[in-house]
């Protein structure tokens, strides 16, 4: 089993603001920072880029643990601009594959953002995709099936299931499949996958390639692929003369690891099996990176991002974003059955509950409307997602200074402990307090379930 890690999908971009806003508004994915670098930094060191760059790097987070995607925008030097002609079987990375959790929700969010209809959707309901690019050429494929889950060895790593996607496959094309292959697997451990196809050559025409020929190799990390093809058809196209990763489209992929350790192994691994560094890595406290490239000229992040320092290195959602996890001794039905009672909410609660309006199925269920009230405050919600024994997700209507706002709570069993996750999100309508209110919410919510576990495991001891 590969314990290797991918942590990062890079885009360059002309417009990256606009391109990350697309991306969130398209999959659900959340904001997680922003920074601007510009010299004596000395990030030619790390990317190999020169002149010295002036850049921007903004994050999304997706549903992984220690995943995300990156978007820079080059001052100096300026992003060239992707050929007009480019075609996906050129030389590069050249497609990204995003797993949906609700495939028709995702269909109709694209579909609000892009400015042209969208291609047809292909395969059975179940396995469907979607092919499409984003709006600055780069090709997205929308999968309904999580191609990790179908691989044994893997491990999703899903720490934010209220999230709806998560980014699971980079693929490239390369001049020859054996160099490449053996790079990513002998010097940076990637692992070989030979009992699945991510795609057959039907799809090709999915992405405007009918007909091609190619040989292809499946790689995999615990919680992503890598799928390297080589074209023997439709003449693919070297990079532009003067490339270098700055120009627009995909810029590489990222390894994660977690501890310093760990990344100086791999880095002696990745530079004894034929990767070249851009330099000797670099250590900024935060994290400790470089940049290698195999002798094909793909290049590939070598990152160890500091966990304490995840908010300031765009691992963590930035903004208002409230997480909170409670482990209960009690069966998941319990729990579930104490934590979807809105009535009673008020017996471990700051909010007492009341219920104005029955749920369609059931009295708590989904289209339920919620009264919560303290202080003299009155809240009212809805629900608007139920998954009966494990999820309920709820919108204000009225009584809260918020743009928007929802909240998830999740119900999980492992070995007779069950997990509470509750997560709110929102925009302030009032400028500059939305982290001030994460702060205060936080604060309510974990002495909320603090409460609840307090009460229910009392209950069943004096049962």
């Amino acid at each position: 089993m590969s314990d290797k890690h991918i942590a990062q999908v890079a885009l360059c971009a002309l417009n990256a603001e606009q391109l990350r806003q697309w991306y969130e508004s398209a999959f659900g994915l959340v904001k997680a920072g922003k920074i601007f670098t510009t010299p004596p930094m000395n990030t030619d060191r790390i990317q190999g880029i020169a002149p010295n760059p002036t850049e921007t790097v903004s994050w999304l987070v997706d549903q992984q643990d220690y995943f995300q995607l990156e978007f820079f925008q080059f001052y100096r030097p300026k992003s060239q601009r992707k050929p007009n002609d480019w075609r996906p079987c050129d030389i590069g990375y050249n497609m990204v594959g995003i797993y949906v959790a609700d495939f028709d929700k995702a269909v109709h969010r694209i579909g609000a953002v892009c400015d042209r209809p969208l291609p047809a959707i292909s395969g059975a309901v179940g396995d469907r995709r979607l092919c499409l690019q984003d709006p600055e050429g780069n090709w997205v494929e929308v999968m309904e099936r999580d191609p990790i889950t179908q691989i044994p060895g893997t491990d999703p790593g899903v720490v934010r299931p209220e999230l709806p996607s998560a980014v699971r496959f980079m693929r490239a094309s390369v001049p020859d499949l054996d160099k490449t292959r053996n790079a990513f697997v002998n010097a940076m451990g990637l692992t070989v996958v030979d009992d699945f196809h991510l795609h057959s050559p039907e799809h090709e025409a999915l992405w405007g390639l009918e007909g091609a020929v190619a040989k292809t190799a499946l790689l995999r990390s615990r919680n992503f692929l890598v799928e390297l093809v080589e074209y023997q058809s439709h003449q693919p196209r070297t990079r532009p003369h003067g490339y270098q990763i700055c120009d627009q489209g995909f810029m590489n992929i990222a390894l994660g690891y977690r501890k310093t350790a760990e990344f100086d192994r791999a880095f002696q691994q990745a530079t004894s099996n034929g990767m070249r560094p851009n330099g000797k890595p670099v250590d900024v406290g935060i994290f400790r990176v470089m940049y290698v490239n195999d002798p094909q000229g793909f290049s590939v992040e070598m990152l160890n991002a500091r966990r304490s320092l995840w908010s300031l290195s765009g691992f963590n959602p930035g903004g208002p974003y409230v997480e909170n996890e409670l482990a209960i001794n009690a069966s998941a039905s319990e729990v579930w059955r104490k934590l979807s009672d809105h009535s009673a909410l008020g017996n471990w609660g700051l909010f007492k509950g009341k219920v104005l309006q029955p749920g369609n199925e059931s009295e708590n269920g989904l289209g339920c409307i919620r009264e919560l009230s303290t202080f003299g405050v009155r809240i009212t919600e809805e629900i608007v997602r139920w998954t009966e024994g494990s999820h309920y997700a709820y919108k204000l209507r009225t009584g809260a200074p918020f743009k928007w706002h929802q909240g998830d709570v999740f119900v999980r069993e492992v070995n007779g402990v069950t997990t509470v996750r509750w997560v709110i999100r929102f925009q302030s309508r009032i400028p500059f307090t939305g982290k001030l209110c994460a702060f205060c919410l936080r604060i309510i919510f974990k002495h909320t379930l603090r409460n609840f576990k307090t009460e229910l495991e009392t209950g069943r001891s004096h049962a």
